[in-house]
């Protein structure tokens, strides 16, 4: 997985999957992103709730590429 690959295929969600906004599963995304690049502070309940579902940031942004991609599926080569 590519950092990249994954900031371009939330983008692309976000323009052309309906109710993107209110997806769980882009919710997760964004704060893992935000734990991945040390935004979140260390008393937050997102973190918490992060480490209790994730080992690291690594683990966590490998499991929710895998979910993306299953997402994107038909549209990924487009």
């Amino acid at each position: 997985m590519k950092y990249l690959d994954l900031l371009l295929a939330t983008d692309w969600l976000s323009r052309y999957y309906p109710k993107y906004y209110s997806n769980e599963l882009m919710l997760l995304a964004d704060d893992i992103l935000k734990w991945f690049q040390g935004e979140l502070p260390e008393d937050s309940s997102t973190l918490k709730y992060l480490k209790s579902l994730y080992d690291s940031p690594t683990d966590a942004l490998r499991a929710i590429w895998k979910e993306i991609q299953l997402l994107m599926g038909p549209y990924w080569g487009n």
